[in-house]
């Protein structure tokens, strides 16, 4: 276990706020590039007893799965996943081959229902359990990372002195702790973005109006997307014992907007079933964000759809509802020595499986940006600037892309097949038509997932690595000339 024992003086403080994908995955890109001479003081505060995960399935695409071999994590992780990645699919250099990783499924009718299109990746999809993965990241924690767990973070207060920030960490529980620069991994209801935007808030904005109320300040609220999410997992023994030829057991695919996935090496199917309420978009949710259903309220919201469907309801077990928020737009992730990532800056919507991902991308960047032993305490801010000028604009892109994909799940985006009935002259001719408008709907599909693979994520460090250099080059020519001066 992590000791957090050094052999030289470490540079700074820092405190990880969150122990999830997020926290632990940035505490392991600090640890894999870590510069001994020039250590970080690392402490992760996690609120639960120990680190664990919430959630069941996580989707590990390509982009991903380049950062995890940069991390030396891509074969842990491998054999963790249900289908292991193929060649090509981190940037390797192998060839993929493009396969399926959602078969869309036009199913909300009782009738046999039917495929209308795939999303089509290199090397198809690979999943796995979330467990699994923090699994492998605790495993691959640095010695220089302290683990504090039961630290449920209230807010944090900054005080100045000897030309730099202080930052003091207040917990539920009573204790405080201090740190030179904070990190906020601790999702959607971040306390650590809540303190940001109130200090933003107190800072920049007029008085006479509160933080909720604020144009710009109010971003920092979790928004409701309309959606909630009832989530089961289904052993998949039990699958097949009630259909063997079911086809989330075949292609591993969602069905229309009945997702379903395997996790464990295929002993579950993860199974989510979302339900949009008409008008719900941006209003307050009335319940816990999180509960425990009757199985009965699951059944009840997808009756009457095809046999398929009723198979997978009937094994319904301990179902939950997640009502899904989602951070929009927010306007900065950065204040001073302070910075967000995950899902703090750009919760989503699961509709491209990216939230874990996005997230992982954040620590990467956020990891070197840091380990690297020419960032001094005095260069944090500037850092962190280079961070969010590249990651903040493109998370936000996913963010809205998310939605707007989701609706075309949901039949619900403009200009595309809506379920309205046609005024065909046969019920033959207006399945015909229906299949072409579906079609269409799952070309526009496959369009927006394209940036999963087709833009890379070393282009994204490479820009960082650039602007880092740049940034020293100019430092050290000041330098040098406020010396030539003196002397």
């Amino acid at each position: 276990m992590p000791d957090g024992s050094f052999s030289y003086k470490p540079r700074f403080r820092l405190a990880i706020i969150g122990g999830g994908i997020a926290g632990l995955t940035l505490a392991v890109a600090l640890g894999h590039y870590e510069d001994r001479s020039a250590p970080i003081e690392v402490h992760m505060y996690e609120a639960g007893a120990e680190i664990t995960t919430v959630g069941a399935g996580i989707s590990v695409w390509p982009r991903t799965w380049a950062v995890m071999r940069h991390l030396g994590l891509y074969e842990q992780l491998a054999q963790a996943s249900v289908q292991a990645p193929g060649p090509g699919s981190d940037g390797d250099g192998g060839a993929p081959e493009m396969k399926p990783a959602f078969v869309f499924r036009k199913s909300d009718v009782p009738r046999e229902g039917y495929e209308f299109g795939r999303v089509v990746v290199p090397n198809g999809s690979t999943t796995m359990h979330r467990a699994d993965m923090v699994d492998v990241l605790v495993k691959n924690l640095p010695a220089s990372c302290s683990i504090h767990t039961s630290k449920r973070l209230v807010n944090y207060t900054e005080t100045s002195g000897g030309g730099s920030a202080a930052y003091t960490l207040h917990f539920a529980d009573g204790t405080s702790a201090e740190a030179d620069v904070i990190i906020g991994a601790d999702g959607i209801k971040s306390k650590t973005r809540a303190s940001m935007y109130e200090y933003a808030h107190q800072l920049d904005c007029p008085p006479d109006v509160t933080r909720e109320k604020c144009e710009r300040c109010s971003k920092a609220t979790p928004k409701w997307t309309g959606t909630v999410g009832y989530r089961y997992l289904i052993p998949s023994e039990k699958m097949r014992e009630v259909n063997p030829e079911h086809h989330a057991l075949k292609i591993k695919s969602p069905m229309s907007h009945v997702i379903t996935y395997p996790i464990s090496h295929g002993k579950y199917l993860n199974w989510i079933g979302f339900v949009t309420v008409p008008g719900g978009e941006g209003t307050a949710y009335p319940r816990k964000w999180v509960v425990d259903v009757p199985k009965e309220e699951v059944i009840q919201h997808f009756s009457g759809w095809e046999p398929e469907v009723d198979q997978m309801t009937q094994l319904v077990e301990k179902p939950s509802l997640w009502a899904i928020h989602v951070i929009e737009n927010l306007p900065f992730s950065v204040s001073g020595n302070v910075a967000l990532m995950g899902d703090a800056v750009h919760a989503m919507t699961t509709h491209f499986g990216a939230g874990g991902g996005q997230a992982i991308e954040d620590a990467y960047v956020l990891g070197r940006l840091l380990a690297d032993p020419r960032t001094s305490l005095s260069r944090v801010p500037e850092v962190f600037q280079i961070y969010q000028d590249l990651r903040l604009p493109f998370a936000r892109q996913v963010v809205n892309d998310a939605r707007k994909v989701g609706l075309m799940y949901e039949f619900s985006w403009p200009g595309l097949y809506d379920g309205t009935p046609s005024n065909a002259a046969s019920e033959h001719e207006a399945l015909v038509l229906e299949k072409q408008q579906l079609e269409g709907l799952a070309d526009a599909i496959q369009d927006l997932w394209q940036w999963q693979w087709k833009e890379h994520f070393e282009d994204q460090w490479e820009k960082a690595e650039q602007r880092y250099n740049q940034m020293d080059k100019a430092q050290t020519g000041r330098w040098r000339l406020r010396f030539c001066e003196i002397m």
